[in-house]
């Protein structure tokens, strides 16, 4: 091969070689991109999945500082409170209606009814009877806590305050008279001693309770302490519903005389994540006892627990978030003007009133967190400055 034939092949050999490179190059290069492009597509997947997951959460504090106000805004900027000077404090309009009266005399009678002493008077089921017994084990032993020793206790027939033997035992039977009852108790009953065991009573019927007859006397031996006659007692009755239903008022009057002048951006978005949470876990709540009790759930989604569409749903959870916010931002706002604060006592009473006991309130900030127990124990404190500082009684 000549000398030029060599010089056009080794050029040849070259730019192939330089070609294969560049081709190599760029497929790394490719690679690389598309390595990327997933990594970057799994990883928007997993902060979608996230958010998803966060809006599912249920935080009572969302959107609350470490003393459950509402983070970083001042509601005075956004509240005008109501003017409490313009209040209805006309006693009349407070006062029960002629039924609630009539209702809460029934009641008062039902609860204090007279003991007749009539003889020989058969008692019927569903009849509230004087009684007094001694219980004894197989006919023998008296077990502790068997006997009234005479003091008569109240029964209704028919309502299994007492084993149905026991009260089926009775209706027949006659006032004064004394008989015996026999009642086989189960294998499991609540007291060991009496467990598996049969009980035979020695029963006496004292007498019949009648409905009493709301006058003077019912109510001088019944209230005798505190009133002197029934018009007494009912002018008491009155004022007291009154004050309760003018404290009611008040709340309301609180909230919905106030005015909301615009909501908190970022607070509202919060509180909408807030009304959604809420959702979810009730539909999972529910789903749940579906699946234990017909192995199947309930409801699919949100939408179709609330029977909504998705417009409907939005529009839905825009107007109880703006519902809720509002009744924060307002309660806030009469927290700060009426200069009012929380003790650690107020936290714990708020924790109890969630159905956590004071002992377990660790357990109630890892429910609810603290900032939300703040924040309850803060509404709690104006309602009470509300009840003791606007009042009928001394007007």
């Amino acid at each position: 091969m000549s000398q030029k034939k060599r010089m056009l092949e080794r050029k040849r050999r070259e730019a192939a070689l330089k070609k294969a490179e560049r081709n190599q190059a760029i497929g790394r290069v490719i690679g690389v991109v598309f390595i990327v492009l997933i990594i970057a597509i799994i990883a928007g997947a997993l902060i979608f999945d996230s958010v998803k997951r966060s809006e599912k959460e249920l935080n009572y504090s969302i959107g609350l500082d470490a003393t459950g106000k509402i983070k970083g805004v001042k509601v005075e900027n956004y509240v005008e409170l109501a003017d409490f000077n313009k209040l209805n404090m006309n006693k009349s309009d407070y006062y029960p209606t002629e039924e609630e009266e009539q209702t809460y005399i029934n009641a008062i009678v039902e609860s204090y009814p007279d003991l007749s002493d009539k003889k020989n008077v058969e008692v019927k089921e569903k009849d509230t009877v004087s009684i007094d017994y001694i219980g004894r084990i197989d006919g023998e032993k008296e077990y502790e806590g068997g006997n009234t020793n005479g003091m008569g206790i109240r029964v209704t027939l028919g309502t299994g305050t007492y084993p149905t033997e026991f009260e089926e035992g009775i209706i027949g039977h006659k006032t004064g008279e004394t008989f015996e009852v026999t009642v086989p108790f189960r294998t499991d009953f609540e007291n060991e001693e009496l467990a598996g065991k049969i009980v035979i009573y020695t029963v006496t019927i004292n007498g019949i309770y009648e409905p009493a007859e709301f006058n003077d006397e019912f109510v001088e031996k019944n209230f005798g302490l505190s009133v002197s006659s029934a018009e007494d007692f009912l002018n008491k009755y009155r004022m007291s519903a009154a004050q309760d239903n003018f404290d009611e008022y008040v709340q309301e009057y609180a909230i919905s005389e106030s005015k909301v002048k615009s909501y908190p951006a970022s607070y509202l978005s919060k509180m909408k994540k807030y009304m959604k949470a809420k959702d979810y876990k009730q539909m999972e709540t529910t789903n749940s006892t579906y699946q234990s009790l017909y192995g199947n759930d309930a409801y699919k989604d949100v939408l179709d627990m609330r029977k909504m569409t998705k417009k409907e749903y939005k529009e839905e959870v825009l107007n109880s978030a703006k519902e809720q916010a509002e009744k924060n931002l307002i309660m806030q706002a009469l927290f700060e003007k009426f200069n009012l604060s929380v003790s650690e006592d107020d936290l714990k009473a708020v924790s109890t009133s969630l159905g956590v006991s004071e002992d377990e309130y660790d357990q109630a900030v890892e429910r609810f967190g603290e900032p939300y127990l703040y924040q309850q124990a803060m509404v709690k404190a104006v309602n009470n400055y509300l009840a003791e500082n606007y009042n009928l009684i001394d007007n």
